[in-house]
């Protein structure tokens, strides 16, 4: 298997895997829970969600449109090299866990309320979309192929682009875990049956 398959299959196994960390834990929690701040500076568990959605929605457009830009130019795959060095560097700072905070771009900012139906039906259908685009790029130059005025400018090429969202993910899920794993995070109340139980998140 060559190193641009890996990374595709890689970022294709991302999408399932924050598609089931969503289902398992997001979906539990209550309106007060996904909302809650540990202090004033850090994101509330929705506020990770609507970043990681908005980073997804500002991205996918230009990735389909690199894609067709590239046509025919870049179909010839070269084993080994599917990002810049300098991309696989700026990886490293992406992945959890995260040692170096880091400011988000303002289009990515999420809003002052999320609706939770809306964040529920959005990171679906984002995670649907990426991996329709992942399943596009097999087959092409990935480090050849640019992305045109990148959110994030550490990453230009359609692989180091890709792999950024996949790692993305993965911030922004560790992320939000921290926020259910501080003190006083509320507790949820879970209708099981016929009985109310309270449990610790």
């Amino acid at each position: 298997m060559s190193t641009e398959v890996a990374i595709l299959d890689e970022c294709l196994a991302q999408v399932q895997a924050s598609k089931a960390w969503f289902e398992r834990r997001i979906l539990p929690l209550s309106i007060e829970q996904l909302r809650w701040r540990p202090h004033g500076m850090r994101w509330s568990v929705a506020e990770c969600l609507d970043h990681l959605n908005l980073t997804l929605d500002l991205y996918l457009p230009k990735i389909d449109h690199a894609i067709v830009r590239a046509g025919r130019e870049y179909r010839i795959p070269k084993e080994g090299s599917w990002c810049e060095p300098a991309e696989t560097e700026a990886l490293k700072q992406v992945e959890p866990p995260v040692v170096a905070g880091s400011y988000a771009p303002p289009l990515t900012i999420p809003g002052p309320a999320v609706d939770p139906d809306w964040l529920v039906d959005h990171f679906h259908q984002s995670r649907d979309r990426y991996a329709q685009a992942v399943r596009r790029a097999f087959g092409l130059h990935l480090r050849g192929i640019r992305i045109v005025e990148p959110i994030y400018p550490a990453f230009i090429s359609l692989g180091g682009t890709l792999g950024f969202l996949a790692a993305h993910d993965r911030r922004h899920m560790w992320q939000a875990e921290r926020v259910r794993q501080a003190a006083r995070f509320p507790q949820g109340v879970f209708e099981r049956g016929d009985h109310l139980v309270e449990v610790q998140s």
